[in-house]
């Protein structure tokens, strides 16, 4: 039995084929309807990869660097990217709370939070490549010193 893993178009019109029937392997049951698709769907196979990596390392990119044998700014470029195939670039990263929210605005007071937001800020500006590499650790270690 084939597995289909990624998109396939349709051989006369290119038009995205979408699945129909399910059928158990077991007892030859069969299930034939229009299914709903997900932004998971149309991934291809090193995308899944990627992202069962990411679940598996529980988001932390340190860890993903180790597991796939790649760099801190690749891991960031490949989650945007990953964003991206997903549709979620335009959403924001925590929905539930906005700029304006007093919770937001609470943890601003703390050092350690403002520390964690110029680390991201230098980090980000490094993945960018608008410093490089040691700017961005002389940046870290003043942030560092600052919030201590």
């Amino acid at each position: 039995m084939s597995r289909l893993t990624t998109r396939v178009d349709c051989p006369a019109c290119h038009t995205r084929m979408v699945p129909r029937v399910m059928a158990c392997p077991s007892c030859n049951l069969r299930i034939e309807t229009e299914f709903s698709e997900n932004e998971f769907v149309g991934l291809e196979e090193e995308w899944l990869h990627f992202l069962r990596i990411f679940v598996h390392c529980q988001g932390r990119i340190t860890d993903m660097e180790a597991a796939l044998g790649i760099s801190y700014p690749t891991v960031k470029a490949r989650v945007a990217e990953l964003k991206q195939r997903l549709g979620l670039q335009g959403i924001p990263e925590n929905p539930e709370q906005d700029a304006g929210s007093p919770e937001l605005k609470a943890a601003g007071d703390d050092g350690d939070d403002e520390r964690a937001a110029s680390v991201s800020g230098i980090l980000d500006a490094f993945d960018a490549g608008e410093i490089d590499y040691d700017e961005a650790m002389d940046r870290i270690a003043k942030a560092s010193r600052s919030s201590s």
